[in-house]
């Protein structure tokens, strides 16, 4: 795991809840110290570090509620050290100072990451149907493939042509042709389990990984899948059909490819022996 995909990791929110009570032991400690050891040693700059770290891993929010704690804290230990207390006005004027710094600093931070997870998510993820990309839907099934291996569990695999798809695009239009796109998607979305990968890799081509599915599951599974989708076409007036390769394997075979390979054969030849037909095989 590289840096940037270690620093873009979501921690659950218990992790989440154990950074903030972490910080704010830390942001207590340092304000402590600072008391203690007065002007002999400068603990100022670690007065910001809890503030970034709970921006980057807990939001924005949270980050503000601490570079409020942070500011709060500096003032109190500089207060008590303060030779001439009467005076608060410089200790209210640096405190106010730093508490735009906190405050810009949590702000920076949060909203660096908001980019970054954005444009991680572009990189993997297909911008018209939201679904996994050619890239990300492989490295994704690849993982899904190794552990169903390892369970010895059965493993299908899907690959959907849209038939006639040329033909919208040609006459109603590329927007009515993404809007086709985007539906398919989302009825894919509404079918899939938890541990089921879709994607779309490209064009008018969209794929499923189903682990733990044998033939028989995987023939009502994808016949249903089937239905909704010829029953949107017809609702929209689109006159697209679905050409589907199912390829089943009741233990998860060796190599990813292969399995990848079966299916889209398969599709291939649904769509020369007529389209709008399920070709599934059992290997």
């Amino acid at each position: 795991m590289n840096l940037k995909a270690l620093l873009l990791l979501q921690p659950g929110p218990l992790i989440r809840s154990g950074i903030l009570v972490l910080c704010m032991l830390i942001t207590l400690l340092v304000g402590y110290l600072h008391t203690l050891t007065g002007l002999s040693y400068e603990f100022h700059g670690f007065f910001i570090l809890p503030v970034l770290l709970v921006s980057w891993f807990n939001g924005k929010w949270f980050g503000y509620g601490m570079a409020v704690l942070a500011a709060v804290d500096w003032f109190i230990a500089d207060w008590s050290l303060a030779s001439d207390q009467a005076n608060a006005l410089p200790l209210i004027f640096n405190t106010a100072m730093r508490l735009v710094i906190f405050l810009f600093g949590a702000w920076f931070i949060a909203e660096m990451r908001r980019v970054l997870l954005r444009e991680s998510r572009m990189a993997r993820e297909d911008a018209l149907t939201q679904l996994p990309n050619r890239r990300e839907f492989h490295e994704r099934g690849q993982q899904a493939f190794a552990q169903a291996q390892r369970q010895g569990a059965p493993f299908t695999a899907v690959l959907i042509d849209l038939d006639r798809f040329k033909e919208v695009n040609d006459t109603l239009g590329h927007e009515v042709g993404d809007k086709l796109l985007a539906t398919v998607a989302s009825i894919i979305r509404e079918q899939v389990r938890a541990s089921d990968i879709p994607g779309r890799l490209g064009g008018d081509e969209f794929s499923l990984l189903l682990p733990n599915m044998n033939a028989q599951a995987a023939s009502g599974y994808v016949g249903k899948l089937r239905e909704r989708l010829l029953a949107a076409m017809k609702e929209n007036g689109w006159p697209v059909s679905f050409s589907i390769g199912v390829a089943c394997h009741q233990v998860t075979p060796h190599d990813f490819g292969t399995l990848l390979k079966q299916a889209d054969a398969l599709m291939y030849e649904a769509k020369r022996g007529g389209r709008d037909r399920i070709l599934q095989q059992e290997y």
